[in-house]
């Protein structure tokens, strides 16, 4: 870890004279250093530097892999979806540089910003990525090499100045129609309708339904809801808890799933915990059977979509889908085109 300089004063002869305070090899070092605190300030600056330079960097040669398998061990409270994000970025990023820079991959003292700079423009030319995925892809190399700094690995991030592509501000979140819906029902595969039908029902995300136990399941006459919440076992997207009540049709498939499992509200046809790919390959065979665009994430843009459509508020919304920042949920405000008309109308009555 990189060493922590202490400023200290001292009284001598009348006089305050300001010093730093460091330790090496467990051994305590003073040095007093003016009559400035400033002065100080800037000599524990330099020692800092120097003493990362000297004994922190020295001798150590760590390759990218290492790099990442270290830092994906401290990263404890991921979802499995984000470690699946983290594993495509790096993959992405070890390969460009084992083609292009294979020196770099065995040091990574050796990668510099252009480096980076060549592989995000590889993603936008070559891959043909958009915008928004080269940005998560530099977000995962800024907190890997961030983590490279803080261990004393690196002096500076490589990619500490590079700047992120601008995304478009606006957007408009995909949603299926009513009709749209009964054709999916009617393509899927039988076995998994009611799991699709609960991801629309509810706004759950697919990782959340699979990860959905009875205990936090509740069908008591007039109470019926469902608790996403994150567990030893899971730990959801924002690690934020929300109740979701549940409306006549999904009451009528949670209850039927009742003596299918012990632990899991939906398992796999053999009975085990279903893996995240089957349900994502279920809709994408009914998407194409019924000739309609999307995946399985659509559904809880579906959720979302219809609910502001009927005039629920874009607050509720936020709440029942389980967002941090209200600015994610503006995506649907766009469905609800008489909502200002409303709160304008208002000034009638003045």
């Amino acid at each position: 870890m990189a060493r922590r300089i202490i400023i200290f004063k001292r009284e001598y002869g009348g006089k305050t004279r300001w010093g730093i305070r460091y330790f090496i090899d467990g051994k305590e070092k003073k040095e007093i250093i003016g009559l400035s605190k400033r002065e100080a300030q800037f000599a524990a600056q330099n020692k800092a530097a120097e003493l990362k330079t000297a004994v922190g960097l020295k001798g150590i040669k760590l390759s990218l892999e290492n790099l990442y398998e270290e830092y994906m061990k401290r990263k404890r409270q991921l979802t499995d979806g984000s470690r699946k994000r983290y594993k495509n970025n790096y993959d992405a990023f070890n390969g460009f540089m084992k083609s292009k820079f294979p020196s770099c991959v065995k040091d990574i003292k050796k990668i510099q910003r252009y480096h980076i700079e060549e592989f995000l423009d590889y993603l936008l030319k070559n891959q043909k990525r958009a915008q928004k995925t080269i940005n998560g892809a530099l977000g995962f190399i800024n907190s890997l090499f961030i983590y490279a700094t803080k261990e004393d690995y690196l002096l500076k991030s490589p990619s500490s100045e590079i700047e992120k592509f601008s995304e478009k501000t606006e957007k408009e979140a995909p949603y299926f129609t009513r009709e749209e819906l009964e054709k999916i029902w009617g393509n899927a595969d039988p076995y998994w309708v009611n799991f699709l039908k609960i991801l629309y029902y509810t706004g759950m995300r697919k990782g959340e339904l699979i990860n959905l136990t009875w205990k936090n399941v509740n069908l008591k006459k007039g109470q019926e809801t469902i608790t996403v919440i994150s567990s030893e076992d899971y730990r959801t997207k924002t690690g934020k808890k929300r109740t979701i009540p549940l409306k006549a049709e999904a009451i009528k498939i949670v209850k039927e799933q009742r003596g299918i499992d012990n632990k899991y509200v939906f398992v796999s046809r053999e009975g085990n915990k279903i893996h995240p790919e089957k349900p994502y390959h279920a809709m994408k065979k009914a998407l194409e059977k019924a000739g309609l665009e999307g995946d399985v994430h659509k559904l809880r843009h579906t959720f979302a979509s219809h609910l502001v459509m009927k005039g629920k508020s874009i607050f509720e919304v936020k709440e029942l889908l389980g967002h941090r920042d209200i600015q994610t949920t503006m995506i649907y405000a766009h469905l609800s085109p008489n909502a200002l008309r409303d709160v304008v109308s208002a000034l009638e009555s003045f």
